[in-house]
């Protein structure tokens, strides 16, 4: 019996049993057509082979077709089959239900279950500029389980190369964790660190009333700032490294 204290709606369109359900029932009846398929072949071409979603201009230009809007239409299609997952709102969404991936994800060497994060912009990593967060925010799909206490982690973009002793260069993509209690960090920790409006990737040292950012490329002078000047975005986790056609993104 409910109360007015526990009652709680449940939407089954959104839980993992209804999506279960149907995708499997969508199959039975309606099976994919040449066109669909070819889409779900390239985009689980793409997905095992840069681990982020694509957006539909990415899979227009990739399928040859001159305007996004049949993929549009696809990519509506294979949501309704419980094949794939999309949210218009947002950029680089296109992914595929963990009931598809269950399936079919070993044949095309995609990895089940995952998890994203959210890349949220690009920070320089070599002297203090003003660079401004990307738009819209994409995700980028990792595979494996999601690590414990990672829910609140994000990813940005390096631009600059003032991080390469610490094997981090440009182009890369970090795996960032925000820090609560900025005590809590430890000299030689990288970081992402704050001054009025200008960011940048760091080791992060303390020398009194002081902080010292210091690059990991000697081409590069330590930029030192009093402590109460400094926020602490995030502290590194780990790295993607994507590599580019032609040596661009």
């Amino acid at each position: 019996m409910l109360n007015g204290n526990s009652m709680k709606l449940v939407h089954l369109d959104k839980s993992p049993l209804f999506a279960d359900y149907l995708y499997y029932y969508k199959k039975l009846m309606a099976p994919l057509t040449p066109t669909q398929q070819r889409l779900v072949d390239w985009l689980a071409a793409h997905l095992h082979r840069f681990g982020y979603s694509p957006g539909i201009r990415d899979i227009a230009a990739g399928l040859k077709y001159t305007s996004p809007a049949p993929v549009q239409s696809l990519v509506k299609i294979l949501v309704r089959k419980g094949v794939l997952i999309y949210d218009e709102r947002t950029a680089r969404t296109i992914r595929f239900t963990e009931a598809w991936l269950r399936e079919n994800g070993e044949r095309y060497g995609l990895t089940t279950p995952s998890f994203q994060l959210p890349i949220l912009g690009t920070i320089a990593a070599h002297s203090l500029v003003e660079l401004s967060p990307d738009s819209p925010i994409e995700w980028l799909d990792l595979p494996g389980q999601r690590p414990p206490g990672s829910e609140d982690w994000f990813v940005l973009r390096v631009w600059g190369d003032s991080m390469v002793g610490a094997l981090i260069d440009h182009n890369d993509l970090i795996i960032m964790c925000p820090i609560s209690n900025p005590v809590r960090i430890k000299d030689g920790a990288i970081v992402a660190a704050r001054v009025d409006t200008q960011t940048t990737l760091k080791y992060f040292y303390r020398q009194g009333s002081e902080v010292i950012l210091k690059p990991a490329n000697a081409a590069y002078e330590p930029t030192v700032v009093e402590a109460n000047q400094v926020d602490i975005q995030g502290m590194y986790v780990g790295l993607i490294r994507r590599l580019w056609e032609n040596g661009e993104p």
